[in-house]
């Protein structure tokens, strides 16, 4: 092939290959336009606090801890050295990240499709719409699942490689995979056994008769044809010419035209399984020398070793189980909806999408056995593929609860299976377009409902305080008393501390928290630098009353303005503070003859009139603390020759109430 023809070929697939991840891309976008993340709480939260106040190997690699994740700790923490303060970034940033995994997803779909594209476009599209995604999507420490559930796949993905092929290096790629995996999230130690089920098996090293007949079988399932040229025994492999017409790209390893010959590296079984105990002794070594045990850490604070129970485990597979087929069951805040719960039509959609999976696997079933020649190569790698899937499932089982999260993986890994039963399916993969028309719109209904989730809730209060703090202030608000009235949210005193910490990107935050009060009324005076804000359980969310309150302490009624000026006759409403008084500092800027008088009236009751002397004067008022006060001024003066009109009175004199 010449030059200038691979050049076209490599550019037709490169640019087929940025328009699908376009597409995958924007439908990301598109389905996820609603979820926002604007404040951290929580675990997301803290994870901040320790890359904001731990070194670099201290955040990265902690010692003593419970668990100890090193890839995901080095990933997040590059993400926040990206990110910086913007937190609005991190909703994008995970879209961003899943679309990506989808779009792997559609190129191994490609692989176990034997090339149809749009079967493997539409089940990329079903793993972006999956009402699975919401902790991905809308929490920061939705990083560490999505890096999880991306390893897995490309574990599930280099083992099916190894099997077909027997490619040591695709082995070997699984077992790096494996071992980053295991330290994104422990429960992918759990995969081992897929590992050693991959190497069981796989076909007799090259050379065998039987090897190489399974080897021409998969060849020709998978369009490409053998030449010999007389010199070399092995032979070369070319695409045929419908290949070539389809542009399939399936990265098999002999995907790019490269010939089997080139990958006869091939290790023997006992030195990958060999690898393998190393890798998995390496990850047990470096877990007890860094957090002190093998067993793996349960949730919520629990372990696994404590809280185990066999009965509970096979209950949480089968409800696993069930959410891959579109099946909720626990309570609405872990499951958004049982199926029991859910409408009519919702429902109907999900059996019919069940009906026709098992319609397709039927199918398969009876191809599978049909194609005698590879019915062998068909039950190794279905038994690869529910192996795998029974590991996930098994890994995020033992634990006190099942969340969706957990499931993701598992949907992921059944969508991939499904694309390989298209290929053997013949015309029949068809199905796979028809479960993606009933599925999709279920898992968009649930995506409607994600608020029904323990954690939607609370993260709208926390965007909704970071809307009325960061986002309306700016920068300012380091230079501002932030309070909150009442705190039946139940904020957290490091949550206090910390919140406002994320977003101080001039490095001017003082380390002042969030305070709380029981009311306004707790304040002597209102200043500028002042931020009141009260919840709203309603909206799960809060509102900034400093206004309000403001205005409801010292309420110009008429004839008074901000600035103390009053007109001849003037009512001013206002709360009083602690105090068991209230002192009106009075100034009058004209010539005092003794004739200027003014009336006062507090609450409808006259009180003694207050008489200017001289041009400075004090009148104090009883009262109780904290009252609300009605001050009724009528005077009998006004500054002669004022510039200065503002109502329909003339300007008398400046008033201050309780000026220190």
């Amino acid at each position: 092939m010449e030059l200038g023809e691979k050049l076209e070929r490599g550019w037709r697939r490169s640019t087929e290959s940025l328009l699908i991840f376009a597409v995958l891309l924007g439908f990301g976008f598109f389905i996820n336009r609603e979820v926002e993340l604007k404040g951290l709480y929580m675990d997301d939260l803290y994870l901040w606090s320790c890359y904001g106040e731990q070194s670099f190997m201290e955040y990265v690699f902690p010692m003593g801890g419970s668990r100890f994740r090193f890839v995901f700790y080095l990933a997040s923490w590059l993400e926040l050295l990206f990110l910086g303060g913007h937190v609005e970034w991190m909703v994008p940033f995970n879209i961003l990240l899943n679309s990506l995994i989808a779009f792997s997803i559609y190129r191994m779909c490609l692989s176990f499709s034997s090339g149809r594209k749009a079967v493997s476009l539409v089940l990329a599209l079903a793993f972006l719409s999956s009402r699975m995604a919401y902790y991905q999507i809308g929490q920061f420490y939705g990083l560490m699942e999505s890096l999880g559930l991306w390893a897995a796949v490309g574990i599930l993905y280099f083992l099916y490689r190894y099997m077909n092929e027997r490619n040591s290096v695709s082995y070997l790629y699984g077992c790096l995979l494996y071992f980053l995996a295991s330290f994104i999230h422990e429960r992918y130690m759990s995969l081992l056994p897929a590992l050693l089920l991959a190497l069981a098996l796989a076909p007799k090293r090259r050379g065998s008769k039987r090897y190489e007949d399974g080897r021409r079988g998969s060849l020709k399932k998978a369009g490409w044809e053998e030449e010999d040229d007389g010199e070399n025994a092995r032979g070369t492999v070319r695409e045929t010419a419908q290949e070539t017409a389809r542009g399939r790209s399936r990265g098999r390893g002999t995907g790019r035209g490269r010939s089997f010959a080139a990958a006869e590296s091939e290790l023997p079984k006992w030195q990958l399984f060999l690898v393998t105990l190393l890798v998995f002794g390496a990850i047990q070594a470096i877990r007890f020398l860094t957090i002190g045990t093998l067993a793996p850490a349960g949730t919520g604070g629990t372990e696994v070793a404590d809280t185990f129970s066999l009965a509970d485990s096979i209950s949480h597979a089968w409800e696993q189980a069930a959410f891959v087929f579109g099946r909720n069951s626990g309570p609405d805040y872990l499951c958004i909806l049982p199926y029991e719960d859910s409408p009519d039509g919702i429902r109907l959609l999900i059996l019919l999408s069940n009906l026709v999976l098992f319609v397709s696997v039927a199918l398969f079933a009876v191809c599978a056995v049909r194609d005698r020649s590879r019915l062998l190569v068909h039950l190794k790698n279905a038994a690869l593929f529910l192996v795998f899937i029974a590991m996930c499932i098994g890994s995020s089982s033992v634990t006190i609860r099942v969340e969706m999260r957990w499931v993701y993986v598992v949907f992921a890994l059944a969508l991939l299976f499904f694309s390989y039963m298209s290929s053997v399916m013949g015309r029949a993969g068809a199905l796979v377009f028809l479960y993606a028309a009933l599925a999709v719109p279920a898992e968009n209904f649930y995506r409607d409902h994600w608020d029904n989730l323990y954690l939607w809730p609370e993260q709208a209060k926390y965007n909704s305080l970071a809307e009325q703090t960061i986002e309306k202030y700016g920068q300012e608000i380091f230079e501002k008393e932030v309070y909150i009235i009442g705190n039946t949210y139940e904020m957290s005193e490091f949550t206090a501390e910390t919140f406002l910490k994320v977003y101080d990107r001039a490095g001017s935050y003082d380390g002042r928290s969030i305070q709380f009060i029981d009311s306004d009324l707790d304040f002597k005076e209102l200043s500028e630098d002042m931020v009141i804000l009260a919840e709203d359980p309603e909206h799960n969310a809060y509102q900034d009353v400093t206004d309000f309150v403001k205005k409801q302490r010292l309420n110009y009624a008429y004839g008074s303005y901000e600035d103390g000026w009053v007109d001849e006759h003037a009512k001013i409403v206002f709360m009083n503070g602690e105090r068991d008084q209230v002192t009106l500092s009075c100034y009058y800027p004209g010539t005092v003859t003794g004739d200027q008088v003014c009336q006062v009236t507090v609450n409808g009751k006259r009180m003694p009139d207050l008489v200017f002397t001289d041009q400075n004067m004090t009148y104090e008022i009883p009262s109780a603390p904290y009252q609300m006060i009605e001050l009724e001024l009528s005077c009998n003066f006004y500054v002669a020759n004022a510039k200065e009109t503002r109502g329909e009175e003339k300007l008398a004199m400046i008033v201050t109430i309780n000026a220190e």
